[in-house]
């Protein structure tokens, strides 16, 4: 049985992003988006011009910019890292964190198997949910500078940045 992380999150977060569960390389990392290759951390240090060579790096930016970062699954049995491996998951109390946090006015779900945990389990929280495209190298489906346009627009809407620059 593999086991997720607890969330990271700044003390008034305005934004949950939550992925599925980690990969295999961030398990043994113990890191949210260990592997190189996914591309989460760097749409952030683009996003919000903030340097990411470290995981203290990378987690300041989410207790910066009003984020939390957390994942739907809490355990599951996966071979492998793909999503499509997933089998008897359990989630995480998104909906005891979200009361804790009231301040969150938007839920991210960083790709398609986060997005059907999360409607599945916790769509009546009554907070706005959007499902942007996976940050998973993975995902080839969509070109990397339109999926990083839509994750820069919608943070930034949601953060109230509209199109000023950081």
């Amino acid at each position: 049985m593999l086991v997720g992380f607890d969330p990271i999150t700044s003390k008034e977060p305005y934004v949950l992003i939550l992925g599925s569960m980690p990969s295999i390389t961030s398990l043994e990392k113990q890191e949210y988006y260990g592997f190189a290759h996914n591309r989460f951390w760097k749409f952030m240090a683009n996003i919000f011009a903030m340097p990411t060579d470290t995981y203290e790096q990378k987690k300041a930016i989410i207790r910066k910019r009003h984020l939390a970062l957390w994942d739907v699954i809490h355990s599951c049995e996966r071979e492998g890292s793909l999503d499509s491996a997933i089998r008897k998951e359990r989630v995480n109390d998104i909906a005891g964190f979200i009361q804790k946090h009231t301040t969150i006015r938007l839920v991210i779900c960083n790709g398609k198997k986060s997005y059907e945990l999360y409607q599945k389990h916790f769509q009546n929280l009554g907070v706005s949910c959007v499902y942007l495209g996976s940050t998973s190298n993975a995902n080839r489906s969509i070109k990397e500078n339109i999926l990083y346009e839509q994750w820069k627009q919608t943070l930034w809407e949601a953060l109230g940045y509209g199109n000023k620059t950081m």
